[in-house]
């Protein structure tokens, strides 16, 4: 035991902390956890808890990958909790939580480690004398059960007080205990769906951002339980709700502090920031194969949706993948994602993408003012502006094809995730739907 480790849980006992859930995500994005007894602080806390690598070639559909690598015999490895992450449950007294690095058992960061593979991306920023400031922007569903399905738990109009005074104790209950838990928020409010939400959380420094984010969603989603409601980040749930994504907002200072984002060049960007946008640009189809890499992902993604459907940037332009908000110090806000990507592999591709523009000095071309939503095809290629993948197949081969990204998540994690997120959208393919039947039944 290390000194390090028995003063970490002498400290988690004076909180009234009697368990500690030690928690890592799967490279899909799923929490993962194990509760240790207080009497197991310290051993958790040096040699961490172990976890089967069998178990990341799992989907979400709780199946294996048919052409899976982890097997039964490819035995552990070790969630090392984080402290960090240390934060006590407001809604469990007495538990506390920690995210994990993924350790082997003989030692040493594992390759199958998402959060120190950020790091490592990172860090490549520092060795330039550049520091990240990151934030995401997640947006979600209140729903009822209903005897055949959902229903939203509010049908207030957009940003009105309706749906913050309806909902209260919920969005109450997680300013108050992300409070608690270190997360700082910007802004809660209603969105363009009834029943909608955005959360806007507070920037912080990558690894801390992606944390920040997983936090977020497992606090909405018990508060919500409690309250007999489903809290859902699914992008598209209904055809006839708009679609729900995570915005990723990123700014770069030098070592003094200052913004070498801004400058007088297009949209108020430097020649560094014109250079980081243009790597997002030249990567954004592999993007999106970690960003939305779901069947369900590019039925958000459509023209004239208010979702980008096209490798563009521009100011303050919602219908542009990079957007530059006029709001604020300048950053940049890539527009993508969603709820089912994980934050620490979209963050280290975004990393990776950005720093790729800097490094070669890539060129994005000029901004896009208008909205390129509402352009017909023809138009949009004359303007060189092409269309993200229109399908979560066609990202991931996008991804698979992309050595800068790939090298960024590493050899490991990179190839697993494919595999798993290839399975679902096989067995999604297989699938027969009420529309299908409603079509074809007495037709066919």
């Amino acid at each position: 035991m290390t000194s390090a480790a028995a003063d970490w849980a002498a400290r988690i006992r004076a909180d009234g902390v009697s368990e500690l859930w030690v928690i890592y995500h799967d490279f899909i994005g799923r929490p993962q956890a194990k509760l240790v007894p207080s009497e197991r602080f310290e051993a958790a806390m040096t040699a961490g808890v172990s976890f089967a690598k069998a178990n990341l070639d799992f989907n979400v559909l709780d199946q294996q990958a048919p052409d899976f690598v982890f097997g039964a015999e490819t035995g552990d490895f070790l969630a090392v909790p984080d402290p960090e992450t240390y934060a006590r449950i407001p809604h469990h007294p007495g538990a506390a939580r920690a995210y994990s690095h993924l350790h082997l058992a003989s030692g040493g960061i594992w390759a199958g480690c998402p959060r120190s593979a950020l790091m490592a991306t990172a860090a490549r920023y520092a060795q330039r004398g550049l520091s990240v400031r990151a934030a995401f922007e997640p947006e979600c569903y209140l729903f009822v059960r209903t005897g055949d399905g959902y229903a939203p738990a509010d049908t207030s109009p957009m940003f009105g007080p309706g749906g913050l005074e309806r909902l209260h104790d919920v969005i109450a209950g997680l300013t108050t205990s992300l409070a608690d838990m270190g997360v700082g928020l910007e802004q809660v409010g209603t969105e363009y769906g009834p029943g909608q939400y955005e959360i806007n959380i507070r920037h912080q420094p990558p690894l801390k951002a992606a944390d920040d984010l997983m936090t977020v969603k497992e606090v909405l989603r018990a508060l919500a339980t409690r309250f007999q409601l489903v809290a859902s980040f699914m992008p598209k749930p209904y055809t006839d709700l708009p679609g729900c994504g995570v915005h990723v907002h990123l700014g770069l200072n030098d070592a003094d502090g200052r913004n070498v984002l801004e400058g007088d060049g297009p949209v108020g960007l430097s020649p560094l920031g014109t250079a980081f946008v243009a790597g997002l640009l030249r990567h954004a189809s592999a993007l999106c194969g970690l960003a939305a890499p779901t069947v369900n992902s590019y039925k958000r993604l459509q023209p004239a949706s208010w979702a980008p459907a096209h490798v563009c940037y521009g100011a303050s332009n919602r219908a542009a993948l990079v957007r530059i908000p006029d709001a604020g110090s300048r950053h940049v806000e890539f527009r993508a994602g969603d709820g089912t990507g994980n934050p620490y592999l979209v963050m280290n591709a975004l990393l990776a993408a950005g720093l790729h523009g800097i490094e070669e000095g890539l060129d994005p071309g000029a901004p896009v003012m208008d909205d390129v939503g509402h352009l017909e095809s023809e138009q949009a290629a004359l303007r060189g502006v092409g269309l993200l993948p229109r399908s979560a197949p066609e990202a991931l081969a996008e991804l698979e094809a992309d050595s800068v990204v790939m090298e960024a998540l590493g050899p490991l994690i990179g190839p697993t995730f494919l595999r798993v997120k290839r399975s679902e959208a096989a067995t999604y393919a297989l699938q027969v739907s009420d529309w299908e039947r409603r079509a074809y039944l007495e037709w066919g």
